[in-house]
């Protein structure tokens, strides 16, 4: 018998569209196998979301859930935070630390943004997850883990081979199942359903009235790209939701970005994103370098590495 969907994810599930019906069928056979797997699809399109289900629906439902962003774990990091670390290990280790897998036994790790993890870590993760066997930092005797790993990727993971961002043999220890959640242009055909869907459930969540979009302001957003996917779509719903409860929505709520006349705004690259977000750090920290360094989350050193490769001196 399938195991149904956790009431409190019912209302965060639109499958009016068969794409997205079809992905939640094979999610339910990925769940129930409890095997490692890849979910890979656009930013915004509910990869974290089909995560999670895939927990939730398999044996391993009442175990732990842990996701870690391996994008946002400075290199210096990733180790001591995935396989953790005994007592004395390095300064300031003053207890065992049991890490993220550590934490994940008998449960789920999720890695989002897998690719982002170095060619080292990645070497570290394949004994992981083809023996259930590591090595905490500093330790000397190896931990047994029973333990799934969904790795997930905004790019088809086999593409990521390709290009050497992902290693080979680690691809083929988790894509066994390799689930694609599609963007949503390919159901944007539904858009009326679905922004529906999304207004009674921002509605319930903020204890308001539902926004009823007008028929004209769904037709001027279904030119939209929607770079963002879902998560852009409900960004708007919810905008509306606290701005106008229970309105009428006309096409002059339209926020700018979403107007079939206006180009979407230009992609920045991520060096750029970095190198503005480390110049806002030092200026909030007064120029300096450890008090920046904290604010970031990095190692002092892995800052003024950036400062110099971004002409931030």
């Amino acid at each position: 018998m399938s195991q149904p969907i956790p009431p409190e994810l019912t209302g965060q599930i639109f499958l009016a569209d068969p794409l997205l019906a079809d992905t939640l069928s094979l999610l339910r056979k990925i769940a129930q196998a409890d095997v490692h797997c890849l979910i890979w699809g656009e930013s915004g399109s509910g990869k974290n979301l089909f995560a999670y289900l895939s927990h939730c629906l398999g044996p391993r439902r009442d175990g732990p859930y842990v996701e870690i962003s391996c994008s946002a774990l400075p290199d210096l990091l990733v180790e001591s935070e995935l396989f953790g670390y005994v007592r004395g290990a390095f300064t300031g280790a003053a207890a065992d630390h049991p890490g993220r897998l550590g934490q994940a036994d008998q449960g789920t790790l999720v890695l989002d943004e897998l690719d982002c993890l170095s060619p080292a870590a990645q070497a570290k993760l394949l004994r992981v997850v083809e023996l259930g066997r590591f090595t905490p930092m500093g330790g000397q005797v190896e931990k047994i883990l029973r333990i799934r790993c969904v790795g997930l990727t905004q790019a088809d993971p086999s593409v990521l081979v390709s290009r050497g961002v992902l290693r080979e043999d680690l691809f083929y220890r988790l894509a066994l199942f390799s689930l694609e959640v599609p963007p949503l242009r390919a159901y944007l055909s539904r858009l009326p359903e679905l922004a529906a869907f999304l207004a009674v459930n921002e509605a319930r969540r903020h204890r308001a009235e539902p926004v009823r979009i007008a028929p004209e302001t769904l037709q001027a957003m279904s030119s939209h790209p929607f770079p963002g996917n879902v998560r852009e779509l409900l960004n708007v719903i919810r905008r509306w939701t606290l701005l106008y409860p229970g309105a009428s929505i006309s096409p002059a709520e339209i926020p700018p970005e979403l107007r079939p006349d206006m180009p979407p705004p230009a992609l920045r690259t991520l060096a750029e994103v970095e190198r503005e977000h480390i110049r806002r750090a030092l200026a909030q920290a007064g120029g300096r370098k450890g008090e920046a360094a904290r604010l970031l989350g990095i190692h002092r050193k892995t800052l003024l590495e950036k400062r110099k490769r971004y002409g931030l001196d």
